[in-house]
């Protein structure tokens, strides 16, 4: 599937396949440094092989309905990720996940990968509420809900430990309705 988001730019989601696992790698392997602080799952990407295991993974998640992940790509080039996560049918609801290539940053990219998405979200898969976290100190993360007229919903404390650290996660949901 592949969802257009930027037609001047050749800006698209695409689903990934197998044959995106080198390029997919390479991608995360050239921005572990600006990944690590936010991602748990990093250091877990070793090889294009275990990305090539993730991408079948995702593909058959897609396929239940129960995760919707898309490769970022403009101008043929992959970029970074964006999904639709831990899909609830009985409550209609999604959580978006998404991150960027640093040389990729402070574009609007992410801000209309997202609006797209959510779109998506709504009008293709009828879901009620779509929501996303983001740690505290995560603030071009933080921004982008901001920006998208999501509302915050609160704040869990220490949520997550990530390499040392704990990090407060700020919560934005958005519903059908308010889109």
């Amino acid at each position: 599937m592949i969802i257009k988001v930027r037609e001047k730019e050749k800006l698209e989601l695409r689903t990934l396949v197998s044959g995106n696992a080198d390029e997919v790698f390479e991608v995360i392997d050239q921005n572990r440094k600006h990944l690590r602080p936010w991602l748990p799952w990093v250091d877990n990407v070793k090889s294009p092989y275990n990305t090539r295991q993730t991408i079948e993974r995702w593909r058959r998640q897609f396929k239940d309905k129960s995760d919707y992940v898309f490769g970022i790509f403009s101008g043929g080039n992959y970029i970074g990720n964006i999904g639709l996560h831990d899909t609830n049918s009985n409550n209609k609801s999604a959580m978006v996940g998404y991150w960027l290539a640093e040389n990729y940053q402070g574009k609007g990219i992410m801000t209309d990968c997202v609006r797209v998405l959510m779109n998506f979200g709504f009008d293709e898969l009828d879901l009620n509420r779509i929501w996303l976290c983001c740690a505290s100190g995560n603030t071009k993360s933080g921004a982008i809900p901001e920006r998208l007229g999501f509302v915050c919903e609160g704040i869990l404390q220490d949520d997550e430990y990530l390499y040392g650290v704990y990090h407060d996660k700020v919560i934005y949901g958005v519903l059908k309705r308010n889109w």
